[in-house]
């Protein structure tokens, strides 16, 4: 399966727009499902869910729950990346503004 970057920023964008501090895999499902991600299928989302725990993104909070039963949360390294990734968009968008 390979790696889908617009998947990976849908749920750490899922995580900060939460009322929840945590939230359960089918939840984190629900929430990218309403954005129409393409391939956001309940184990793609679970299995990118577990590269962001792989990179430091996002915890698992019950281990021995697996698949959408599983609660999540997003670590301080998970809002930075998101930060970056705003900040990101936000340059390229200055970017497109320089031939006006």
């Amino acid at each position: 399966m390979q790696r889908n970057f617009d998947l990976v920023v849908s749920i750490l964008g899922a995580f900060r727009d939460a009322e929840a501090a945590v939230l359960s895999g089918r939840d984190v499902t629900a929430a990218v499902q309403e954005l129409d991600i393409d391939g956001a299928t309940p184990e793609t989302v679970v299995h990118h869910l577990e590269l962001l725990a792989d990179a430091g993104l996002a915890k698992k909070l019950t281990e021995s729950t697996a698949g959408p039963d599983a609660m999540w949360r997003i670590t301080w390294k998970g809002y930075d990346a998101l930060e970056q990734d705003e900040e990101d968009e936000d340059e390229d968008d200055d970017d497109l503004d320089l031939d006006d």
